[in-house]
């Protein structure tokens, strides 16, 4: 036989049942409200912009920090990274960048996107990188990809324009200039191009640079373009000398001849001058000779006959009484020794 429920029993099983349908109602009405608060809430990154959209039509944009919004599904946002720099390579593939940076080797497919015909109708190898940043997010989000990942989606715009451009571009120049001056130039106009054209799709995309990384020959043909680029640069250096010689010698020209003008024209007065004093010192003479011809004659004649005998080093001088004895003296040692004879008059 079963025993009787008492009176508090049954009062305990019944405000049980009234407590366990008040359980039933709250918690999953606690834990809506809790999801509600949960998703009314978001943060944006300091490099990001969120947009917000409101039954699937956009609604705002809002920048770096906390903020409210409706719960879902009515309102929900997208986070996008609008001041990240990001980058695409193409027929490329980096290991390890820094200051030399490691690349790996092209797969067929990178090969088939770097592959390009130039415009003198010879192959190159041609790889760029694009860096690139999202200027306007709703466009970004919207205008290309659709449903689709909006990364992915202007991933692939991007590779189709930068592939379009760069071809166009390289099929204009010759493969030297591809290879050798003309990569800045054509990375430039690669940019202008790619830009122009992204916006024109509404893609929301700037485009920062364009980097042509690698621009190569072909493997059958690398050797002998190596030879080419190496007796250009020999032709370059070679030049280089030349110049350095040119400015070298140039100078020293011009001082040289500086040099033998002021000789020239110092040489020039002290002659100048030299010759003014020794005509300045005739006409003095000349002047004393016309007032005395005699006196001014034997002077003459004693001054020179000073400056001949200083130079003369034996001297016998004879009286014109003792003529007689001249053949006894070896008077002809005066050429070969220095003895001078002088007589006693004129």
């Amino acid at each position: 036989m079963s025993r009787p429920v008492s009176d508090a029993e049954l009062y305990a099983k019944l405000y049980w049942r009234r407590f366990r349908g008040v359980i039933l109602v709250l918690v999953p009405l606690l834990l809506v409200v809790l999801w509600c608060l949960a998703s009314t809430f978001y943060s944006v990154e300091v490099d990001s912009e969120g947009v917000v959209l409101r039954l699937g039509r956009h609604a705002r944009t809002t920048g770096p920090g906390l903020h409210i919004k409706l719960p879902w599904p009515i309102e929900q946002v997208h986070l996008v990274p609008v001041q990240r720099i990001q980058s695409l390579e193409f027929g490329l593939k980096t290991l390890t960048p820094g200051r030399v940076t490691v690349y790996a080797a092209p797969s067929d497919a990178e090969k088939r996107v770097a592959l390009m015909l130039t415009g003198d109708l010879n192959l190159a190898h041609v790889g760029w990188i694009v860096q690139y940043r999202i200027k306007n997010a709703e466009n970004y989000l919207f205008k290309i990809g659709g449903e689709a990942d909006p990364a992915v989606a202007v991933a692939d715009v991007i590779r189709d324009v930068s592939e379009s451009v760069m071809r166009k571009l390289v099929g204009d120049v010759s493969v030297d200039h591809v290879i050798t001056i003309g990569r800045d130039q054509i990375a430039g106009d690669a940019k202008v191009q790619v830009q122009e054209m992204l916006d024109s799709f509404e893609t929301g995309i700037d485009v920062v640079t364009v980097k042509l990384q690698a621009a190569t020959p072909p493997d059958e043909v690398k050797e002998a373009f190596d030879d080419v680029n190496r007796a250009r640069q020999n032709k370059e250096r070679m030049v280089n000398e030349a110049l350095g010689e040119r400015n070298r010698r140039i100078p020293a020209a011009h001082g040289e001849k500086d040099r033998a003008i002021s000789e020239a024209e110092g040489y020039k007065e002290r002659v100048v001058k030299e010759m003014r004093g020794r005509a300045n010192a005739f006409q003095t003479r000349l002047k004393e000779y016309e007032k005395a011809p005699e006196v001014t004659r034997t002077r003459l004649y004693l001054e020179a006959m000073e400056r001949v005998l200083l130079q003369v080093e034996h001297k016998i001088v004879l009286d014109e009484s003792i003529r007689g004895v001249l053949p006894l003296l070896q008077l002809d040692l005066g050429d070969r020794s220095g003895v001078g004879v002088e007589g006693g008059g004129r």
